[in-house]
């Protein structure tokens, strides 16, 4: 019997909706009122949604690596030369001038190479920070594939800032001082080259002050009288005596080159010389294989731990 008065009860909660349903639907101006509440629901859930703003970071992310990409150093194309007799020989070709043969030799890495085709000669530089173009290594391309493992194949000891890539057998043939035309170029340049210029009437320069294309005898005759002066002055300036040889003509194709590289044939071979970059020191030089131990590129890593800390050292 006590359980009647429930039951009682939930007829009266179901009539009560009745008539909420007829107040609802008598006044159709209040609906825009009951409309309220729910113009406050987009407003959450336009703050539900700010999350998705986040994702919408991830472009610039994107964008950032997409703009890094370009900053990696190209490869760049500094020339070709050939080895008829299969050996390469990679050193500092301003030794020449210095060292008689004998002492010359032990300054000679040198390896195996195709003598059956040109190989290109390829570098990358640095690409960042204050030696950005610097070069980070310069490559003797063998073959394609990919670099595996490398082999050391020595040292190369610089003091005149430049390398030089020739075929072993091409060396007997190279003129280092003697002038292959009769013809000498004279330039000098410095803190008082003006004043030296000035007592000799010598014409303007690319490099400073002198002069191209003398004779021998007129060549030699102005580095004397140069000097002279110099001396007695006590100017600060170089003088340079730079006869038509091989070596002077490899020179100047490497100073009018982006890439600071020149070339030229001698002996029935091409050779190329290129500046470091990176100026004097000691440079290591890698034969890199690929997987099946099968040479890939000569490599003249010119970037290195040692010769970073020296520039620093000097430039500080």
């Amino acid at each position: 019997m006590a359980k009647k008065p429930p039951a009682s009860k939930s007829k009266k909660t179901t009539k009560k909706p009745a008539p909420k349903k007829v107040a609802a639907n008598k006044p159709a101006a209040k609906k825009p009122a009951a409309k309220k509440p729910a113009a406050k629901k987009p407003a959450v859930k336009s703050a539900a949604k700010k999350p998705a703003a986040k994702p919408a970071a991830k472009p610039k992310r994107e964008a950032v690596e997409t703009a890094a990409a370009p900053k990696r150093p190209a490869i760049e194309t500094l020339g070709s030369i050939t080895c008829p007799s299969g050996k390469l020989a990679i050193f500092d070709i301003g030794l020449v001038g210095f060292l008689p043969r004998g002492a010359l030799e032990p300054q000679i890495v040198r390896t195996d190479v195709p003598r059956d085709r040109e190989l290109t000669i390829t570098g990358s530089r640095v690409g960042r920070g204050r030696f950005a173009d610097c070069w980070d290594h310069v490559s003797v391309n063998l073959a394609d594939g990919d670099v595996h493992q490398s082999k050391k194949l020595g040292d190369a000891g610089v003091d005149f800032a430049r390398l030089a890539c020739l075929d072993l057998a091409a060396l007997d043939h190279w003129k280092h001082e003697d002038s292959l035309d009769g013809l000498a170029d004279v330039v000098f340049w410095g803190r008082d080259d003006a004043a030296l210029a000035k007592a000799l009437k010598a014409p303007k320069s690319k490099e400073g002050y002198g002069w191209r294309d003398l004779d021998l005898m007129d060549a030699e005759s102005k580095v004397m009288e140069a000097e002279i002066l110099k001396a007695e002055n006590d100017w600060m300036l170089n003088v340079d005596f730079r006869p038509h040889s091989h070596h002077f003509h490899a020179l100047a194709a490497a100073r009018v080159n982006p890439a600071g590289a020149g070339g030229l044939e001698v002996g029935g071979s091409k050779m190329l010389l290129f500046f470091t970059s990176w100026g004097d020191g000691v440079f290591p030089i890698y034969l890199d294989l690929d997987a099946e131990d099968r040479p890939v590129r000569v490599r003249i890593q010119l970037s290195t731990a040692e010769s970073n800390a020296a520039i620093d050292s000097v430039n500080s």
